[in-house]
């Protein structure tokens, strides 16, 4: 089974924690996160994960946040916007989708 490595950028702690809960789970590995995007920009750069995880928040500028994490991320990265607010996922290859179930969070950190 494959592992994929998962780094998580969060705003509210409540985000933070709740992914955590929802990433113990076989075949994900939990490589950091941060509330500071600067600093992720580093992390990501040395951890590779294959997986990043972004809170999205109302009014932030999160479309130049991901550009800045695709450039110092691999080829092969998916970026994965979760925004609360309205229970929707968005990945940086322009797929959109909604979540019913944290389950579909699971499926699509495996690429199903």
């Amino acid at each position: 089974m494959k592992t994929w490595r998962v780094y998580v950028i969060w705003t509210y702690p409540l985000f933070h924690e709740s992914l955590r809960l929802l990433l113990n789970h076989p075949g994900i590995e939990w490589v950091g996160a941060t509330s500071d995007h600067e600093a992720a920009r580093s992390h990501v750069a040395n951890l590779r994960p294959d997986i990043i995880l972004m809170e999205e928040v109302e009014g932030g500028d999160i479309n130049a946040e991901t550009v800045k994490l695709l450039e110092c991320s691999s080829m092969d990265v998916r970026i994965i916007r979760l925004s609360l607010a309205n229970n929707e996922l968005t990945i940086y290859h322009r797929e959109q989708r909604n979540m019913g179930q944290a389950e579909d969070l699971l499926r699509l950190i495996r690429g199903e």
